[in-house]
């Protein structure tokens, strides 16, 4: 099994939906604002972690979307 797949199942399993939901949410609302580029992929990559779409985890296509 490879670290991909440890990891959403791991999560899928031990960290709480509602958990999940919010850091979702957070990553919907999130701005680069007034922070650096290097600022804004760190909290994008954070929340993007435990945020996931119908189908599970996020695919690149989506992460690409999202990282706007």
């Amino acid at each position: 099994m490879n670290w991909e797949n440890f990891s959403r199942l791991f999560i899928g399993q031990y960290v709480l939906d509602s958990f999940m939901f919010q850091m979702g949410r957070e990553l919907g609302e999130l701005k680069q604002g007034r922070s650096s580029v290097a600022e804004y992929t760190r909290k994008f990559n954070e929340l993007v972690r435990f945020s996931s779409d119908a189908n599970g985890a996020l695919s690149e296509r989506a992460k690409m979307n999202k990282y706007r």
